[in-house]
């Protein structure tokens, strides 16, 4: 029997495939048609081994909401969290990533920012002009998480160069330009 089928009051759970429920819990503890949070933390399962059976990040999300409980149990690796985009988890300030581990996850900017992370929270765990040379985004992919004409107005000519390969002034009038166009777009001349 499962934690959740014992407990007699309301408990966060999600409804479990026969497949599931055996690949879980095993032929001998049958039936189980329920997961809850404790189950998952009595037996240790980790997001990855749920997801790899098929549990949607929505259904783990219902076993347990709390973002936070799922990084303080400890059975996340930190590839797990390019996948809780359904919190989302900022391997940053959640997680207590750095920078290298961050790179070495080898995430696109969009994957950052469903990641809840922001140019600013790169810049306080050191981001630095030749670190994002080597996050090798584009222009785009900077702004998409947040890098404005007033970061880019505090680089070198030198790091414009490395990072973007353009000349400063012309980096920042590119930034300030877009920064300043309305989230609608710039209305139509074809009137």
């Amino acid at each position: 029997m499962s934690n959740c089928q014992a407990i007699s009051h309301p408990i966060s759970a999600t409804i479990l495939t026969s497949s599931q429920s055996v690949s879980l819990f095993g032929w001998f503890k049958q039936p189980i048609l329920t997961l809850c949070w404790d189950d998952v933390k009595q037996n240790n399962f980790t997001w990855r081994q749920m997801r790899t059976l098929g549990l949607s990040q929505e259904q783990l999300r219902a076993v347990q909401p709390d973002k936070q409980e799922w990084v303080q149990r400890g059975g996340l690796q930190l590839g797990d969290i390019a996948d809780m985009t359904i919190f989302p988890v900022n391997p940053l300030t959640d997680f207590g990533a750095d920078l290298a581990e961050l790179w070495n996850m080898k995430s696109s900017s969009q994957q950052l920012r469903q990641m809840g992370i922001s140019f600013d929270n790169l810049l306080t765990k050191g981001l630095s002009a030749q670190i994002m040379h080597a996050f090798g985004f584009p222009l785009s992919g900077w702004t998409e998480i947040g890098f404005k004409h007033t970061h880019a107005a505090k680089m070198t000519a030198h790091e414009a160069q490395l990072v973007f390969g353009l000349p400063k002034e012309e980096l920042v009038n590119i930034l300030q330009k877009f920064d300043d166009t309305p989230a609608a777009g710039p209305a139509s001349s074809m009137e």
